[in-house]
Parts: structure tokens; C-alpha cells; sequence
């Protein structure tokens, strides 16, 4: 099959980070006329990035990779809030999932259930190893949403703890159509469908922006230290 250029970036192929440029970037709501459901909040988005704090980390993932973007903001949550003694808030840390299978953190249990997990054996080798232990039972949903009542909040890498400590998660829409296309095809759906059911699956503190570099030039615009995860 050949893929076309959206579905290169749902795949992870070909594509660099760009380092931050002087002065404010235009931001522009990417592939307007092909995704109508898309809405970037870009009001919302740079209210995010303007929210006061002593220190800023923005930390970037291309894959799921056992959800160790999450374990990397909760490591250095902890490192200011508790070992430095700084407190709660003293970090502002926001994740970009982009390029890869990355942007499946974002998506809810439903969409993990109904339209993830029934791909699986249908996508490359290389992705179904990403998903591992992650995808290996249906109808469990998304395993790195639910926070752990048993495990203390600091500590909790999950994204409902993260997003109650004001973390944010910005879901590359690039790689969320390309996703899409590919899903489509391989359940034998509309793309339309599935990218909606996407977008409206995405779990709390997720925000879809036009693209996932555009996502990391703005927070490095707003002076975050950037920190890639994964490759």
C-alpha cells in the first residue's frame, strides 16, 4: 500500500524538529478544508502556554513507549515540588504527542476499545510492538488514563493525575488524520468517522493543535525547555 503524506506522519517517517525561531509564530488551523470537525483553540492554547510559573518543561513523544513521557513529567514534578521543596505548581509541564503512536496516550477508553485494539493486527509489526503490553487485552481501554486511588498523586504517572496537577497534552492533528486513514482502511470505515470519533474520544487536558512541531517551536516560544522522550 502506498501511503500518502498524512498517513507518513501517523506512521512516523520523515519528519524534524525545528529549532524555535526568534519573534511569535502565526498560528494557522492546519488542514481546514480536509478535517471539518477540526477546531484548533488557539486562544485556549496560548492562555496555556502564558500561565505563570517559576520553571517550564515541555516534553515531546513520538510513541508510546510504555508511557515514559508520562513517567518524565511526574519525575520532574517531583524533583521541584518535593525534593527542592519549591511546592506544588512550581512546575508547568505540558506534553506534544505527535508524528507516531504517541497520540494514543490522548485517546479515551472508547476509542482504545473499539476502534485501537480491533487494528492491531492489522497495522506493521513495529507499531504492534509499541503498543505491547498495552494493546493485549480488548475492552480494557487506554491503560495510562485512570489515576490509582492507592498511589499517591505526586507519584502517579497516569494522565488523569497529571491533567488534575495542570498538565496539558497537545495531540498533533496531523497525526491524528493520518491515524485515521489508516484505521479506516484497515476496519473498513469512513476516515470522516474515524477521525471524529477521534476527536471527540480525546481525554481531559488533551488539545489537538495543527501540528506537533508547531506545538514545540510555540512552547519553546514561550521559553519551555524542550525535552524529547522518545524518537
Amino acid at each position: 500500500m502506498t501511503l500518502s503524506r498524512k498517513q507518513l506522519l501517523a506512521a512516523g517517517v520523515g519528519i524534524a524538529i525545528v529549532p524555535a525561531a526568534a519573534g511569535c509564530a502565526t498560528v494557522v488551523p492546519a488542514r481546514a478544508a480536509g478535517d471539518p470537525a477540526f477546531h484548533f483553540d488557539e486562544e485556549g492554547f496560548n492562555a496555556i502556554l502564558a500561565r505563570p510559573a517559576r520553571h517550564r518543561q515541555a516534553f515531546a513523544s513520538t510513541k508510546i513507549a510504555k508511557g515514559t513521557v508520562l513517567d518524565e513529567m511526574v519525575a520532574s514534578m517531583y524533583a521541584y515540588e518535593v525534593t527542592l521543596g519549591l511546592g506544588p505548581g512550581a512546575l508547568h509541564a505540558v506534553a506534544v504527542f505527535y508524528h507516531g503512536s504517541a497520540i494514543a496516550l490522548a485517546l479515551g477508553d472508547t476509542v482504545w476499545n473499539e476502534l485501537l485494539i480491533p487494528a492491531l493486527p492489522h497495522m506493521p509489526a513495529t507499531w504492534r510492538a509499541d503498543f505491547g503490553d498495552a494493546g493485549a487485552a480488548a475492552g480494557r481501554g487506554n491503560p495510562f488514563l485512570r489515576r490509582s486511588r492507592a498511589q499517591a498523586l505526586q507519584d502517579d504517572a497516569s494522565l488523569e493525575a497529571l491533567a488534575s496537577r495542570g498538565c496539558h497534552f497537545f495531540v498533533c492533528n496531523n497525526a491524528l488524520s493520518g491515524a485515521a486513514d489508516l484505521v479506516a482502511r484497515w476496519l473498513h470505515r469512513t476516515e470522516a468517522d474515524v477521525y471524529q470519533r477521534f476527536l471527540r474520544g480525546l481525554v481531559p487536558g488533551a488539545m489537538p493543535v495543527p501540528a506537533g512541531v508547531m506545538a514545540v517551536n510555540a512552547c519553546q516560544e514561550a521559553h519551555f525547555t524542550y525535552l524529547q522522550t522518545t524518537l
